[in-house]
């Protein structure tokens, strides 16, 4: 029974000073991360790794619609060229 209550003493006691101590760390953290946003250089990277995103995006769909439009001329001249052909024999049943 001591153990136990000794057990659960000191998890309580150490919850606590982990608590206040991750509540400062976090503080840190955020500040840093602020700090670093704030920071002239990377506001200038981050514009110019933006605009190249948007730039390859443009490009990505430039591509998949010309490529698109390839596939859908080869499908149509493959459809298109069995338009003489019946699915159907001289006796009428079909396969």
């Amino acid at each position: 029974m001591r153990f136990k209550s000794g057990l659960l003493v000191g998890l309580g006691a150490g919850y606590v000073l982990g608590t206040k101590a991750g509540q400062e760390r976090y503080q840190q953290i955020v500040d840093a991360a602020s700090k670093l946003r704030e920071n002239p250089g990377v506001q200038r990277l981050t514009g110019e790794v933006n605009k190249t995103v948007s730039v390859g995006k443009d490009r990505v769909a430039e591509t998949a619609a010309a490529k698109a439009g390839q596939a859908k001329e080869a499908v149509s001249s493959k459809v298109g060229g069995n338009t003489g052909a019946s699915a159907t024999t001289s006796s009428g049943t079909s396969f």
